[in-house]
C-alpha cells in the first residue's frame, strides 16, 4: 500500500499513466510468485482501447408512428446507448420491472431510497425510464447534447446498467400514458466517434492441479484505479488534491495480491484461479466490461467471482472482525463460504445498492455468481483526497484477508457450484 496509495502514483486516475504503472506493478508481483500471464503479448497487462461517443443531433423518441424530439416535446437526461428500445410498462408499486422495459413512472414518482444511486431501486432492469418533466425546471442553456457512455473498441455493447432516462412534457406524457402496455418505444441518437483513450487490466492465473476440475475457474478481482489528482476546496486547508484511494481500492487490490501470493505458495488447488485487477472502475467499469466481453476463460467456466472492495477499515454496522458480501441474499455462495469459516454477513447498507456498484455486476449480469467482499462503513473519506494510508486499520485489513484464505482454498478444491436463489438472478 505504501506504493499503490502513495503520492507517487498521483491517485491512480482511471485511464492515466498512473493507472498503467499500477497495473505493471501488480503484474510484476504476479510474475514473481510464479503465476501464468494472461495479458497482452505473453505479459500480465491488458491494454484496452476506449472510444468516446459524441451526439451529432438531438435524440428522438419513436412510438406508434409519431416522433418526439429532445429539446421540444422531451428532454433526454441520460443515454445508455445510441439506440434503445423497450416495451411500455406502466409503473405499479410492488410489480417487478420486466427486463428491458420502457418504464413509465407515475406523475408523482415514488421516493428514492435515501442514499441510493440516481435511479430508485424500483427502476432496476428497465432499458428506458420515462418521467413527467417538471415545468418549473428551466431548460439547460448552452449545454451539450447528452451522449452515450464511452465503449471499449472491438467488443459488444455491455449489458445495460442505468437506463436511458427521458423527461416528457405534459402533452407527450399524457399521450404515452394512453398507449397500451407492451407498445414498443425506441430512442435513436446519431453519434460519431470522438476521442480515444486507454485503460489497463492486470491478469494472472494459477492453473488447477486436477485435470477434471482445472476447467472450472474461481475469479478473484479488485479495481486498481481511483480518482487521480484534482483541485479541491479543501486544498487551501492543507490537502494536496491527490485522491490516493488507500481504502478505495488499494485495500482490495492488496487483498487479491496477498491471496495470490498465499495460494501460489501452497498446494496447488484443483480448480483454476484467475486473479484480475481492473482499470477504470471509477469511470464506468471499462476494464471489467472488456474482460467480461472478451474473457480469458469462457464465462460458463467461471464458478464464482469475488470482488474485493474497500476492506481497509471495519464497519461498525457489523460485529468486529466481520466482512459483508453484497448480494448475500441473492445466491448460496455467501452462506457456503461462511460455513467454511469466512467472516461474511449480509450487506448492512442495502439502500446503497452496492451489489451493482462494483465490477462484480459486469459478471453477475452475464449469469456468473458474482459478489463483492467489503467492510466499507460509509466513512467520510470515501472519494476524498483524505483517503490516505494513515486512515487504514492494518490489523483489521490483515485479519480480513487471512479470514478469506481457507474458505477460498476450500472453494477452489471442492465440487461446490453456487447458484442464484429463485428470482434473485440480476
Amino acid at each position: 500500500m505504501s506504493f499503490l496509495a502513495s503520492d507517487a502514483l498521483n491517485g491512480r486516475g482511471s485511464g492515466t499513466r498512473d493507472e498503467w504503472i499500477a497495473a505493471v506493478y501488480v503484474g510484476a508481483q504476479l510474475k514473481q510468485w510464479g503465476l501464468e500471464p494472461l495479458g497482452d503479448a505473453g505479459g500480465f497487462v491488458q491494454q484496452i482501447e476506449i472510444e468516446r461517443l459524441e451526439t451529432v443531433s438531438p435524440s428522438t423518441l419513436s412510438v406508434g408512428g409519431k416522433k418526439f424530439t429532445h429539446g421540444q416535446e422531451m428532454r433526454v437526461q441520460a443515454l445508455s446507448a445510441a439506440r434503445v428500445s423497450g416495451a411500455l410498462q406502466k409503473f405499479v408499486a410492488g410489480v417487478p420491472v420486466k427486463p428491458g422495459a420502457a418504464l413509465l413512472m407515475p406523475a408523482t414518482p415514488p421516493a428514492a431510497t435515501p442514499g441510493s444511486p440516481q435511479a430508485p431501486p424500483v427502476t432496476t432492469g428497465a432499458a428506458l425510464l420515462l418521467t413527467l418533466q417538471n415545468p418549473n425546471q428551466p431548460a439547460p442553456s448552452g449545454a451539450r447534447l447528452p451522449s452515450p457512455p464511452p465503449r471499449s473498441v472491438g467488443v459488444e455493447a455491455p449489458p445495460r446498467g442505468r437506463p436511458t432516462t427521458i423527461a416528457l412534457n405534459k402533452e407527450t406524457y399524457e399521450a404515452v400514458s394512453a398507449l397500451a402496455e407492451g407498445t414498443t418505444l425506441t430512442v435513436d441518437t446519431e453519434v460519431k466517434t470522438g476521442q480515444k483513450t486507454q485503460t489497463w487490466n492486470a491478469v494472472g492465473q494459477l492453473t488447477g492441479s486436477a485435470p477434471a476440475s482445472a476447467k472450472e475457474v474461481i475469479l478473484l478481482s479488485a479495481h486498481i484505479d481511483h480518482l487521480g489528482a484534482r483541485q479541491t476546496q479543501s486544498a487551501a486547508a492543507g490537502a494536496d488534491g491527490i485522491f490516493n484511494g488507500a481504502d478505495d481500492d488499494a485495500s482490495g487490490t492488496i487483498a487479491v495480491l496477498e491471496l495470490a501470493r498465499a495460494l501460489a505458495a501452497g498446494p496447488r488447488p484443483k480448480r483454476t484461479i484467475v486473479f484480475a485487477f481492473f482499470g477504470s472502475e471509477e469511470a464506468g467499469g471499462y476494464g471489467s466490461r472488456f474482460f467480461a466481453d472478451r474473457p480469458v476463460v469462457p464465462l460458463s467456466q467461471i464458478v464464482a467471482n469475488l470482488q474485493f472492495e474497500m476492506i481497509g477499515r471495519p464497519d461498525n454496522k457489523v460485529p468486529p472482525h466481520t466482512l459483508w458480501l453484497t448480494g448475500y441474499e441473492r445466491s448460496n455462495l455467501g452462506p457456503a463460504l461462511a460455513k467454511q469459516g469466512a467472516k461474511l454477513v449480509q450487506d448492512p447498507h442495502p439502500e446503497q445498492m452496492f451489489f451493482v456498484r462494483s465490477d462484480n455486476i459486469q459478471f453477475a449480469r452475464r449469469g456468473v455468481i458474482a459478489h463483492t467482499v467489503s467492510s466499507y462503513g460509509l466513512h467520510k473519506e470515501y472519494h476524498q483526497s483524505s483517503d490516505e494510508i494513515a486512515t487504514i486499520d492494518f490489523a483489521h485489513m490483515t485479519d480480513a484477508i487471512r479470514s478469506m484464505l481457507e474458505p477460498i482454498r476450500w472453494l477452489a478444491n471442492s465440487d461446490f457450484k453456487p447458484e442464484w436463489l429463485p428470482g434473485m438472478k440480476p
